[in-house]
Parts: structure tokens; C-alpha cells; sequence
């Protein structure tokens, strides 16, 4: 079986974005793409709930950015425990800003 060495987010986690820090603990590159599917909101927390996507191979463009680190594996049980019962993580195929696609992970809506 082929490692996934890479994650795609679209929510907090995002270069930028107040939970950058729990990817950015990992030497790693970052670069914009996108997934198809649909982005809903969950009504939760604080900060008038997070986004969540179910993947949908005609759907609408969902951009984000995907992050490589060969380290990755180490942080997969913390990053499961961060998004919580309402995801679930999944293999997607992504699409870059250039057009090259790969594969990464992808926290989906149960």
C-alpha cells in the first residue's frame, strides 16, 4: 500500500488560520488546490460553527490547501482526536493550482 504522505484541509487547520500550528510542528510544504464535493456548516462551538465537506465527485470546486510532510504519520492520531466524532478521515484526490493531481487525506462529514 502506497503512504499518504499528505493532508488536505479547508478549514482552521490552513496555513494562516488559528489552528495552523498543530500541522505547522511538522517540516512540510504547503499548496493550494481543491476537492469536489459540498461544503456545509456544522451549527457548533463558538466561532458559529466549522465547515465540513462531503466529497462528491461532481460537485462544486472546495479550495483549500494541502499540506506534504514525510513526518505526517506521527500527527495522524492527534489530528483524528482534533476533528472530533463528526469526521472522519478519508482518502481524496486533489487537484492543485497547476492542474497536477494527488492524493491526500481529507477530513469528510460522517
Amino acid at each position: 500500500m502506497k503512504i499518504i504522505d499528505s493532508i488536505f484541509v479547508y478549514g482552521t487547520l490552513q496555513l494562516g488560520m488559528q489552528n495552523e500550528n498543530i500541522l505547522n510542528e511538522l517540516t512540510g510544504t504547503w499548496k493550494k488546490g481543491y476537492v469536489r464535493g459540498e461544503m456545509v456548516n456544522i451549527n457548533k462551538g463558538y466561532n458559529y460553527g466549522y465547515p465540513g465537506v462531503i466529497l462528491k465527485k461532481n460537485g462544486s470546486k472546495i479550495f483549500g490547501m494541502i499540506f506534504k510532510s514525510n513526518l505526517l504519520k506521527k500527527k495522524l492520531l492527534e489530528l483524528d482526536k482534533f476533528e472530533g466524532q463528526d469526521y472522519q478521515r478519508v482518502i481524496t484526490e486533489v487537484t492543485m493550482i497547476d492542474k497536477k493531481k494527488t492524493r491526500a487525506y481529507i477530513y469528510e462529514l460522517k
